[in-house]
């Protein structure tokens, strides 16, 4: 005769580990309040990628990407203007010498515009440091947190060259901020760029929002964290219903 006892424990078990597993991944797509989040495709709502605890993963061809904020408004910004920043492991063939250029939307600069390269490495202290901004509100932008977007999907950084380009005032959800390819570019990033977006202002030199690192952008062909959580939550759930049925036995 079968242990009813054993049965429910290991069924309380099982409910306890979906229960986890699914609270895991909420909380991995959860959005910090008053901060940007990067996406991929035409809008948040129809992103192809997702923010693990640690980065943002896509493949090396990006057609379109966007940013959306939390709360989608501007509430606490004052005159904000976008900059985005594409930051390239020195270590890649190819750094360096790549033309990047996107034609923003949801921006009041139109336009195609090539992403200008500047001098120096980013290895060390805060991005902010490193475009001579100061932070008056947003998330930290340490090295370390890019590096360790990096090291998560595999790939060991000591160095970014940084591309930038200011796409003038935005209005978060309405819409919010998207980029295309455009020029010669067809959008493959070189291994392991990351993508991150800055709101600059009030006045020249600071910055008032930024990119969470968890949900900056980077490109490494590495499949999303995402699937394999909803994979490993399908057979929590498959293993419940088992259970379930030889309980009714």
């Amino acid at each position: 005769m079968q242990n009813p006892r054993r049965y429910q424990r290991a069924w309380w078990k099982a409910v306890l580990l979906a229960g986890a597993m699914s609270f895991g991944s909420f909380a991995a797509h959860a959005q910090t309040t008053m901060t940007l989040h990067g996406f991929c495709g035409p809008s948040a709502a129809t992103t192809t990628c997702f923010d693990n605890g640690t980065i943002t993963p896509t493949t090396t061809t990006l057609t379109q990407f966007g940013f959306t904020r939390s709360p989608d408004n501007n509430s606490g910004l004052t005159s904000p203007t976008f900059e985005l920043v594409v930051l390239v492991p020195t270590s890649d063939p190819g750094a360096g010498s790549q033309t990047i250029t996107e034609t923003g939307t949801g921006t009041s600069v139109t336009g195609s515009h090539t992403l200008t390269l500047l001098s120096g490495v980013f290895s060390s202290g805060t991005l902010d440091q490193f475009l001579g901004l100061t932070s008056v509100g947003g998330p930290n932008n340490p090295f370390s947190g890019f590096q360790a977007g990096a090291t998560q999907q595999g790939l060991s950084v000591s160095g970014y060259d940084v591309y930038v380009f200011n796409y003038g005032s935005v209005t978060f959800g309405s819409p919010d901020p998207t980029f295309v390819n455009s020029g010669s570019f067809n959008g493959t990033f070189l291994n392991g760029a990351e993508i991150y977006g800055l709101i600059l202002g009030p006045v020249a030199g600071q910055r008032q929002d930024a990119t969470a690192l968890s949900s900056t952008i980077i490109t490494s062909g590495t499949v999303p964290d995402g699937g394999m959580t909803l994979m490993l939550l399908g057979g929590a759930l498959v293993g419940l219903e088992t259970l379930r049925r030889k309980l009714r036995v």
